[in-house]
């Protein structure tokens, strides 16, 4: 199994600024930010936001092309000694 590093976006528009403003944090896994989108975890900074800047806010996973972690099948005991 391979996992891949995984970017939390927060991105919400400004009047101040040209460029969309983004916040992000990285997991390991895809699973581990969607768990923070699912149980809520990011939700005081997403109304935090919507209160300074209005509703033109999004948030999402976005997984990369990094592997994170590469899990490999390991060798039976009798492979490694040459076994019936």
């Amino acid at each position: 199994m391979i996992e891949f590093f995984t970017i939390l976006f927060i991105e919400y528009a400004s009047p101040e600024y040209d460029m969309a403003p983004t916040a992000s944090v990285i997991y390991a896994t895809e699973e581990h930010c969607q768990e923070v989108l699912d149980k809520g975890f990011a939700d005081p900074i997403y109304d935090h936001l919507m209160k300074l800047y209005g509703n033109d806010i999004m948030m999402y996973c976005h997984v990369t092309d990094e592997v994170s972690k590469l899990v490999r099948p390991k060798l039976r005991p009798n492979n490694l000694q040459g076994g019936d």
